[in-house]
């Protein structure tokens, strides 16, 4: 059997690669101050009516009881296996490998709704160029362009990508508080230009099962935030900077979002909204047209600049779980390979991009168009995402139980992960299971249908792994946990 992560022989990433303003800008790249507007701004306005600075802040509630969970647990062992490490050790190797599976699929999906975003972006800039190219190439060719780029970035190092990420991150964030103040200015001169309307529930008319449709559009925005537990091999001081930078940016990033989501809103009649994702198109474009006229070109370079910092904070997430399991012998050995001085899981990164671009044109294929494909990807990533999200809840509430019972606390430790497995459940059951299966087969039912079979492959596997491969289960979590 292969070292496990607790031997000397065992590879090991670079060690305090990532200061806070790394870990930050992990978080809030991934998350992506812009992407989170531009992507379901108009998904999120279609589904439920005019109310998106509510959607995102009933997100972030049914979002934050996990955070603090994932804050806890990074507290006291920070791990870069997450919750595959805290459930091995708290319940058991096998459900610590299903836990980590279904983390890994969730960082995958997540890598792939970015490039088919991408190539959407992409198609508005060879439209306002003026060429005359079909809508399929232009998509192939910006998701393909942009696979190759990240494959490029991210097998340079923990350290190249987030410098990247953070030159990225603060470009975006200027743009959107730049489109805001220009809208709040214009809608200023207006009667009754300036509301609070896009706060008022009243005005979701698309009554419940809209609203939980579109809160599963909010979650894929907060998707990924625990990208940053994924770097606490890598990290400086772990136990102290992951839990409070994680905290911090992911209210900070709500906010954000609530309030530019609020003059987004207000920018445009909710007819042309409809119009646009109808005809499977971004809303953003066509409102910064509207209010810079061609200087909207600078929100499709910021899309670009936001949606490359996302795939970058993905793709590093997604190796890094793929490192962890390969190097405790569960998946092949050639992915725990580290190449070079800042020892980079380099096989495991471009695995991550080949497969992410593989899935993304195989979906362009089947659906023919961009949009929808986003959405189909978008949803199912939140099903495994709140899977995620639930068992990291069980974990806190597990683990200070049964490994430091000294530490418990019933609040942090009992009511509020008993709180994130009931929201996440929850949403489950409202925003998945009901709202999807409602919905269209082509980005509803379907989407439902293969996460449920993709769940049960993931199962069958462990289930192998258990049964053929069962010394592959024996030992220590596959990156250890030092308690503090």
């Amino acid at each position: 059997m292969s070292a496990t992560a607790d031997t000397p022989s065992a590879p090991r990433l670079k060690a305090n690669a990532i200061g806070p303003w790394g870990l930050a800008a992990l978080v809030i790249g991934v998350t992506s101050p812009a992407i989170g507007l531009f992507a379901t701004w108009g998904p999120i306005e279609a589904t439920t009516g005019p109310v998106a600075p509510l959607v995102f802040l009933a997100a972030l509630i049914i979002t934050l009881p996990t955070v603090l969970s994932y804050a806890s647990l990074n507290r006291h062992a920070p791990s870069a296996g997450a919750v595959a490490t805290w459930l091995w050790t708290t319940v058991g190797p096998t459900t610590g490998l299903i836990a980590g599976l279904v983390m890994l699929t969730y960082f995958l999906m997540i890598s792939i709704s970015v490039p088919l975003l991408f190539a959407l972006f992409f198609h508005d800039l060879v439209g306002w160029m003026g060429l005359e190219v079909p809508d399929m190439v232009t998509l192939v060719a910006g998701l393909v362009l942009h696979s190759m780029l990240i494959g490029w970035i991210c097998a340079r190092g923990a350290e190249v990508s987030i410098r990247t990420t953070i030159r990225l991150m603060l470009i975006e964030t200027t743009v959107v508080l730049a489109l805001s103040a220009t809208i709040l200015w214009v809608k200023a001169g207006q009667p009754a230009g300036i509301n609070l309307g896009p706060f008022d529930p009243a005005h979701a008319t698309q009554g419940g099962a809209g609203f939980w449709r579109a809160i599963i559009l909010g979650m894929l925005a907060f998707s990924g935030f625990d990208v940053i537990a994924t770097a606490a091999e890598e990290a400086r001081a772990p136990r102290e900077n992951v839990p409070r930078v994680l905290l911090l940016a992911i209210i900070g990033i709500a906010v954000f979002w609530a309030v530019n989501s609020w003059a987004l809103t207000l920018s445009t009649p909710m007819g042309k909204i409809d119009a646009y994702n109808a005809a499977g198109l971004t809303a953003i474009s066509p409102v910064a047209r509207a209010y810079w006229g061609g200087g909207n070109l600078i929100v499709i370079a910021t899309a670009f600049t936001g949606l490359t910092a996302i795939y970058i904070a993905a793709v590093q997430g997604a190796s890094r779980i793929i490192f962890s399991l390969a190097r405790h012998g569960l998946l092949p050995a050639v992915l725990a390979r580290l190449e070079g001085e800042r020892r980079v899981p380099r096989v495991a990164v471009l695995f991550v991009v080949a497969t992410c671009a593989g899935l993304g044109l195989i979906s362009l294929a089947i659906l023919r168009n961009g949009l929808d494909s986003f959405v189909w990807w978008a949803s199912a990533l939140v099903f495994f995402g709140a899977l995620t999200f639930a068992a990291v809840n069980v974990a806190n509430l597990l683990y200070f139980r049964r490994i430091c019972p000294e530490q418990f606390t019933l609040v942090r430790n009992l009511l509020v992960p008993v709180a994130g497995i009931f929201l996440n459940l929850y949403l489950l059951y409202a925003a998945f299971f009901l709202a999807l299966w409602s919905a269209p087969f082509r980005t509803g039912r379907s989407v439902v249908v293969i996460c449920l079979a993709l769940l049960a492959l993931l199962l069958l596997a462990v289930t192998a792994v258990r049964v053929f491969r069962r010394g592959r289960l024996s030992g220590s979590a596959p990156i250890g946990v030092h308690p503090g």
